[in-house]
C-alpha cells in the first residue's frame, strides 16, 4: 500500500505539472502561479483542517516558514519559466536532481558524509547534462536549462527546512503544506501586482479554462503531498529509499503525459538524457 501511494504521489505530481504548461503558455509565469497557489492554499488548508493542525509553536517557527516560502517561491517560478522552451518531460527530469543538492546540503549541514556510491552516481549525473543541450538551439534559449536546475538546488533547500519543520519544530507537515503555499501565494501576488498588468489579467483569470486548469492542478498538488505524507506513515527506515525512488517516477510520467496531453515529443538526445537521468535517479535512491 505504501508503495502504492508513492507511486499515486508522483502520478499527480506529473500530472499537475500539464495544466502549469498550459496556464504558462497562455498567461506568464507569475499570473500562473498566481491563480494555481490560490486553489492550492485553498486545498492545502481543507486537509489541514482534516488531518492536521494549524498550530505553529513560535515565532522561529514563522521566520523558518517564511523563508520556506521565499526559497520555494523562486524555485517554482524558475520552474514554469521553463516551461515556456521546455518539454515538460526534461524540466521535471532537471528539476528532480534536487537529490544532489540535498545530499551536499546535508553535508555542509550536518557533516554527514555520503556513501562513495552516492558520490559516483552524482558524477554521473552530472555528466548527464550536457546531453538536454540541444545543438541548433541558440544561445538566448539555452539558459532555460538551467532554470530547472534552480529549482533543484531550491527544492533540495526546501526538502531540508521541511525536515526542520516537522522534526525539530514539531510542525504538522499539512500546516508546512498550508502556511508555505498561502506565504508563496502572497508573495506571487504582490510581485504580479509590481510587474504585470493586474487589471487586464484580472479578466483573463475567470475565463473558465484557466478557472479549470488551476483547479485541477491545485488539487492534483495537494493530493500529491497528501500521498507521499502517508506514503511514510508507518514505514521502517530500509523502506524509505524505495519510496523516494518511485517518486522519481515523476520523470517517465511526466514525460508520457506531455506527450499524451500537449504532444510533446523528446529529441532522441533528450530521450537518451531523461532515461539514463531517470535510471541513475532510481539507483541514487536505492544503493
Amino acid at each position: 500500500m505504501h508503495y502504492f501511494l508513492a507511486f499515486l504521489s508522483a502520478f499527480f505530481y506529473s500530472l499537475n505539472q500539464i495544466f502549469n504548461k498550459r496556464l504558462t503558455l497562455l498567461l506568464g509565469s507569475l499570473p500562473s502561479l498566481v491563480v494555481v497557489y490560490l486553489f492550492l492554499t485553498l486545498f492545502d488548508g481543507i486537509f489541514c483542517f482534516l488531518l492536521g493542525s494549524f498550530n505553529i509553536p513560535n515565532l522561529q517557527a514563522v521566520l523558518e516558514l517564511l523563508f520556506l516560502s521565499l526559497v520555494g517561491a523562486i524555485s517554482i517560478f524558475f520552474l514554469f519559466e521553463s516551461f515556456k522552451k521546455l518539454p515538460v518531460g526534461v524540466a521535471i527530469t532537471l528539476a528532480n536532481f534536487s537529490p544532489i543538492f540535498l545530499t551536499v546540503l546535508v553535508f555542509l549541514s550536518k557533516g554527514t558524509f555520503p556513501k562513495p556510491t552516492k558520490l559516483v552516481l552524482i558524477v554521473f549525473l552530472i555528466l548527464t547534462l550536457p546531453l538536454f543541450f540541444e545543438r541548433e538551439d541558440r544561445k538566448a534559449e539555452k539558459r532555460y536549462v538551467f532554470y530547472p536546475l534552480i529549482t533543484a538546488f531550491g527544492w533540495g533547500v526546501f526538502g531540508l527546512e521541511v525536515f526542520r519543520l516537522v522534526n525539530d519544530y514539531k510542525l504538522s507537515p499539512f500546516a508546512v503544506a498550508f502556511y508555505s503555499s498561502l506565504f508563496m501565494w502572497f508573495i506571487f501576488l504582490i510581485t504580479c501586482f509590481w510587474r504585470c498588468d493586474f487589471r487586464k489579467l484580472s479578466r483573463e483569470f475567470f475565463k473558465p479554462p484557466i478557472l479549470k486548469w488551476s483547479f485541477l492542478s491545485g488539487i492534483y498538488t495537494s493530493l500529491g503531498f497528501i500521498s507521499s505524507v502517508f506514503a511514510f506513515k508507518g514505514i521502517s527506515p530500509k523502506e524509505a529509499p524505495v519510496i523516494e525512488a518511485i517518486f522519481t517516477f515523476t520523470t517517465p510520467l511526466g514525460t508520457l503525459s506531455s506527450y499524451l496531453l500537449l504532444g510533446e515529443r523528446l529529441t532522441k538526445r533528450q530521450g537518451i538524457a531523461v532515461l539514463i537521468s531517470f535510471l541513475i535517479l532510481i539507483l541514487f535512491f536505492l544503493v
